[in-house]
């Protein structure tokens, strides 16, 4: 069901329906001049004035079907290939993910804030998934109790365990989840990794990203296409975001895990030094 939904959500653009429609007509004035010269060649060499009345006739068929053919698929590839709207969503862009990640950065380096990134389900209090940064590197646990509008911070003496934030996938997640008209609250990572799929087949943001279990953890690997020039931009400017708070792309997966799962999601480690980003995650309960 949700991968009959992800088809439905794919939506082709009017500009590809022409260009769709327009192929098709060349495709089939190229078979009409393939049928002429066929029936030329039936005919052969021949000194019978009707036959060769027959001939002519197809040979100007022939040559006319075979111009417009050509003609009609170009017009209906050029239609596909540069008249298309852009597949990726005007709110992504490269631009605001890289200034994104810049101010991210200068925020969490302006509140002394060095630990990792846990993702938070909507429970104990509260009712949409938030992002922890703990103040120090380690295993910092967030309170059993808080509430969406709450954000803590280091402060001067340094007691509070660090700062919660709004995913920056977060509303990527919930227009997701509108497209394809389906939930992936409790659903398992199984099933939140195929509705996904439409990162990459229907925005094209992502080329490839995958979930696979190892030794009792979690390894997530992402690798991004549409934004794949922006990624690599954060990751020399500012490596750090992908292990504080990753960019959307990222962040919208780790937010639906969980969201899918009903646990933490903590971020242990990254090894941000390819184009194929690799997180360690670990799954508790909380």
């Amino acid at each position: 069901m949700a991968e009959s939904r992800l088809v439905s959500a794919l939506r082709i653009s009017p500009a590809r329906i022409i260009g769709l429609a327009l192929a098709a007509i060349g495709i089939i004035l190229l078979l009409m001049a393939w049928t002429a010269q066929s029936d030329i060649d039936n005919i052969g060499t021949t000194n019978d004035p009707l036959l060769q009345h027959r001939i002519s006739v197809l040979e100007d068929r022939r040559d006319v079907s075979l111009v417009a053919g050509i003609g009609f698929v170009f017009m209906g590839m050029f239609a596909i290939a540069l008249l298309s709207e852009p597949s990726s969503p005007s709110i992504v862009s490269e631009s605001g993910m890289i200034s994104s990640a810049r101010l991210v950065g200068e925020t969490l380096a302006g509140l002394s804030l060095a630990g990792n990134s846990s993702y938070l389900p909507a429970r104990h209090g509260l009712t949409k998934e938030r992002v922890f940064i703990a103040a120090t590197k380690g295993s910092a646990i967030p309170p059993s109790s808080l509430t969406d509008d709450l954000i803590m911070s280091p402060g001067k003496d340094g007691s509070t365990p660090g700062m919660l934030a709004e995913p920056l996938g977060l509303s990527l997640l919930n227009s997701i989840e509108r497209e394809l008209d389906t939930k992936v609250d409790g659903a398992g990572l199984e099933a939140a990794e195929g509705a996904l799929q439409i990162l990459k087949h229907g925005l094209g943001m992502i080329r490839d990203f995958h979930f696979k279990e190892r030794e009792g953890k979690f390894i997530l690997r992402v690798e991004y296409s549409g934004l794949l020039d922006a990624c690599r931009t954060v990751r020399k400017e500012r490596g750090d975001t992908c292990r504080q708070l990753e960019c959307i792309g990222c962040s919208c997966l780790l937010v639906a895990a969980a969201r899918a799962t009903g646990k933490l999601i903590s971020v242990e480690e990254v090894d941000n030094s390819t184009d194929t980003v690799v997180f360690t995650l670990n799954l508790k309960e909380w």
